[in-house]
């Protein structure tokens, strides 16, 4: 393989966990994957009174950034593109913990907004949908946000951020091995009233829902598993009403062990994947959609789509194309 292609590193520094994927652009616009490493991370859930993220928090990224930045030079990645999502934009001193970070490890953090990270999530997916799928939302479940999308002939017309994640549900109910009815429908009911301000998220019932984030991932393997398929998930993998419903009520009866055993999950995802079921159970309900399509894209691969095009552009523009 040449050298001199164009690589990039794209971190994502999220409530749960933080991501680097390093791409390789070709010729043609498009770009593949060649390494991708994960730490898990709980940010933004130690907060002091006055809303700051934890000192332990801003220091716990920069051993990750640094591990992160030596892989990317050991891969040849010319450039890296970090950014952070609802954990650090919801803190007080976002501003001090990305000045920090950047001081201490040399890399520049963008810090999305929710508006923004719904675009990139749509970059990242739509561009890898089947061909007869023109319109449909997309719902991007993380730590910290949802992030919920409408879209119609590859144009996104409607986004918008709820600041209810996996993450940050799961704390506020005391991070509980086992919900209960109550609780499960508190959380219900508060999804579902934050949707009641995007009324365009009820206007179009019967469209396929395009899920994202680790929790939506995981429900695939999950069910390409109960479906006994040997071959990985297709992308994007459908998953039907029903089956939203069974995963929702199985997971919430059952205690943080009996859900890592009974259905292979991580401990760092076992413990917050009832919160992500019931939002995604919730938002689907809402919208009447027909299916979720489970796709293995997301905010990486639009950040990466987005950087590279413009790299390109801009490269045309100077040999005067």
């Amino acid at each position: 393989m040449s050298d001199n292609r164009n690589r990039l590193g794209v971190i994502d520094i999220g409530s749960n966990s933080i991501r680097l994927i390093i791409y390789e652009a070709g010729s043609d616009r498009t770009s593949r994957m060649v390494h991708k490493a994960k730490e898990t991370v709980r940010l933004g859930v130690r907060r002091d009174e006055k809303g700051n993220m934890s000192e332990q928090d801003i220091w716990t990224v920069i051993p990750i950034l640094h591990k992160f930045k030596d892989i990317c030079k050991a891969n040849r990645a010319t450039q890296i593109r970090a950014v952070a999502t609802a954990a650090v934009r919801q803190s007080n001193n976002t501003q001090d913990i990305i000045a920090r970070w950047e001081e201490e490890t040399g890399i520049a953090v963008q810090v999305l907004s929710g508006e923004e990270e719904a675009y990139y999530g749509f970059l990242g997916v739509t561009r890898s949908l089947p061909a007869h799928i023109h319109e449909g939302f997309i719902v991007d479940i993380g730590g910290g946000s949802t992030e919920i999308s409408y879209f119609r002939h590859e144009e996104l017309l409607h986004s918008t951020s709820l600041p209810c994640g996996a993450v940050n549900m799961t704390m506020q109910n005391g991070g509980r091995d086992t919900w209960n009815e109550e609780s499960r429908q508190r959380l219900a009911d508060k999804i579902s009233g934050q949707l009641q301000d995007y009324p365009w998220t009820a206007d179009h019932a019967g469209l396929p829902l395009i899920g994202l984030g680790g929790g939506i991932r995981a429900l695939a393997r999950m069910e390409r598993e109960r479906r006994h398929q040997l071959k990985p998930a297709g992308d994007p993998f459908p998953i039907e009403a029903d089956t939203i419903c069974f995963y929702a009520d199985a997971l919430a009866g059952l205690n943080l062990e009996e859900r890592i055993h009974q259905f292979d999950l991580a401990a760092d995802r076992a413990d917050i994947i009832v919160a992500g079921t019931m939002i995604l159970s919730t938002v689907f309900e809402h919208m009447q959609c027909s299916v979720l399509l489970a796709s293995w894209r997301g905010l990486s691969d639009g950040l990466a789509h987005h950087t590279f095009n413009i790299a390109q552009t801009t490269q045309r523009q100077m040999n005067g194309q």
